[in-house]
């Protein structure tokens, strides 16, 4: 048996932060799916391509490679061969995201992608919008992390504060909730709590708290998958 976790939910839930440190208390790998979006965005607003346009976007997808290395405790997000770890995380890239991981052709592509990765290392935490749904649906550990929508839009604006973006509370609030009704109303893979799935409500919650909370969860998991 393997160990496959997976952590769902909307964004600014605190996702990618709490499953890389869960990643790094098991001592397993740890897998930002969102990344993997993120820099196909990229790709695909630097090339101009038409993400309506099916045969455009194949060719992109044919013809793009990630790579994700850890160093220094670090993630590293490679597209073609460069590193875009801090391009992927503009806010032309955060507008765009979405809409891109909506197209049918794109989820279809990235979750095969995802599943040879799991496979491929037996034990993994994993985070994003359909793990416990699509990629992951027999992990023995399911995640489904929530937060306030106001809340959510202000982890995401202390985020870009501290990263000197200049941005109101106001844009935050309405790129959260324009976000939110794309992830959950899309026709592919939409966000939704997995069966079995844990759902836990950070709004109140510290970091610490919360990863002790599903490092508890997963310590009991880990003892029946031995």
């Amino acid at each position: 048996m393997k160990l496959y976790i997976a952590i769902d939910g909307p964004a600014g839930a605190g996702k990618s932060t709490v499953a890389w440190e869960l990643a790094k208390r098991l001592q397993i790998r740890y897998l930002d799916t969102g990344a993997m979006y993120r820099a196909l965005t990229l790709k695909i607003l630097e090339t101009g391509t038409d993400i309506n346009d099916e045969t455009s976007l194949k060719h992109i997808l044919e013809n793009t490679q990630f790579d994700i290395q850890l160093d220094n405790e670090r993630l590293r997000i490679f597209l073609d061969g460069r590193e875009v770890t801090q391009e992927i995380r503009s806010s032309a890239v955060n507008g765009f995201v979405s809409p891109v991981s909506a197209v049918p052709m794109v989820r279809e592509a990235m979750v095969a992608w995802q599943k040879e990765l799991a496979q491929k290392w037996g034990a993994v935490v994993m985070d994003g919008r359909d793990i416990g749904t699509c990629v992951l649906p027999d992990a023995k550990l399911k995640i489904f992390l929530d937060a306030s929508q106001q809340e959510r839009a202000n982890r995401r604006w202390k985020e870009y504060q501290e990263k000197g973006r200049e941005v109101t509370m106001d844009e935050v609030y309405e790129e959260i909730s324009g976000r939110d009704k794309i992830d959950s109303g899309r026709e592919v893979s939409p966000l939704q709590v997995a069966p079995g799935a844990v759902i836990i409500d950070t709004t109140n919650m510290k970091f610490e708290e919360v990863v002790d909370e599903i490092a508890g969860y997963a310590r009991e998991v880990d003892k029946k998958v031995e």
